[in-house]
């Protein structure tokens, strides 16, 4: 596989374009003053952001929280991208030695994918935002787990 290391990130965010029923998921990296948007699923950006939080937990990283409402305070909205450079179908996450976290994302189509390094409070912003971001689609039915576009007319399939 060709994997491209973009280096450290400079900004890394999480989040979504649209409306939701409507919402398109993207990662988006900025390293060496270049911004790459990685076209994901809802499930991915959630996945990422909540176990990423408790690899960190886990790990003892120290995070500074002051440093991470900074990051929150300047934005980590998406762009729409100019061009999407891949859809995203892996995602994996470790940690170094110096506490810094490794991200590589990987499309198994086109057998390629990019590994870049963000500090630990530009990945935990990412990831606190995200789920506000995932939190804000529409509700989910408690029966069938579907998301219900007009809860009050939700056409069950659990009740079927």
């Amino acid at each position: 596989m060709d994997v491209m290391d973009l280096g450290p990130a400079e900004r890394f965010a999480a989040g979504a374009i649209g409306e939701p029923g409507q919402r398109r998921f993207y990662l988006e990296v900025v390293a060496g003053g270049l911004r790459y948007s990685f076209g994901a699923e809802k499930e991915q950006v959630a996945a990422l952001s909540s176990q990423g939080l408790r690899i960190l937990a886990a790990g003892d990283v120290a995070v500074d929280r002051d440093a991470v409402r900074r990051i929150l305070a300047s934005g980590l909205d998406v762009s729409e991208p100019d061009r999407e450079a891949f859809r995203v179908g892996t995602i994996s996450m470790g940690l170094a030695a110096d506490g810094m976290v490794v991200l590589t994302l990987t499309d198994p189509d086109r057998v390629e994918g990019v590994s870049f390094v963000v500090a630990p409070e530009q990945f935990t912003a990412m990831a606190l935002r995200a789920l506000e971001v995932v939190a804000a689609g529409r509700p989910i039915c408690q029966w069938c787990r579907l998301p219900m576009d007009d809860p009050e007319h939700h056409d069950c399939p659990a009740w079927n």
